[in-house]
């Protein structure tokens, strides 16, 4: 596939995102492999040319759109204003994950694939996955501090991987069980559900009171 040319010419960065946003909107719907960059360069009306300036293949429009998942999701775990106070704040991660996971499902959907195939991607995602889960734990270690849960150390362990394993394999497990590529918002809310699961027996009566009434609002 054509390569773009390297000039010192500075980016209009608004194309670039254009292109991104595009390619976005065409690999949720089709999933990665049915799409080209032709098919984003149509969507858009631009030549084909004109994205080979910005993206020198598929490959790099999806790192760059990595970069955006992994600045997001950092984004919804990172400590809130006051957060350790108020159970609210644990409710707010389930819906901030919710909307991750809608807005870039089809890295999630196709991960696996693009883990193999997208070059780079591997090695970024593996330190990805290290903060995620060290932040997880400490979200989790919070909880019990504040009294809402009681779970052990290695508890804490295991639920921080389990709990990123049931975010980034559950559309995997959905498309193999269903044998379909579609990704659905009730297939996100099932997996939220998973999610929770994962801690809820060891919260609080309170606690584990005011999450199911949250996931049976958004059943």
């Amino acid at each position: 596939m054509p390569r773009r040319t390297r000039t010192a010419t500075v980016e209009p960065t608004g194309t670039r995102e254009r292109i991104a946003d595009a390619a976005l909107a065409l690999f949720n719907v089709e999933g990665t492999h049915a799409v080209s960059t032709r098919h984003v360069a149509t969507r858009l009306g631009i030549s084909p040319g004109n994205l080979y300036y910005h993206f020198g293949n598929k490959e790099e429009i999806v790192l760059h759109l990595y970069e955006r998942i992994e600045s997001r999701l950092e984004g919804v775990l990172a400590p809130r204003p006051g957060a350790g106070r108020r159970f609210d704040d644990v409710l707010a991660y389930l819906d901030a994950i919710f909307a991750h996971l809608w807005e870039f499902r089809f890295f999630y959907r196709d991960l696996n694939a693009l883990l193999r195939e997208v070059p780079g991607l591997e090695d970024r995602y593996r330190g990805l996955a290290g903060r995620v889960t060290g932040r997880a734990r400490a979200i989790f270690a919070d909880m019990v501090a504040q009294g809402w849960m009681d779970a052990s150390d290695e508890q804490l362990d295991l639920l921080s991987t389990n709990a990123w394993i049931v975010l980034t394999q559950w559309f995997t497990h959905r498309q193999v069980v269903d044998r379909r590529r579609t990704i659905r918002s009730a297939d996100i809310r099932e997996g939220i559900r998973h999610l929770v699961a994962l801690f809820s027996p060891l919260l609080r009566p309170a606690q584990r009171r005011r999450v199911l009434r949250l996931l049976d609002a958004n059943a």
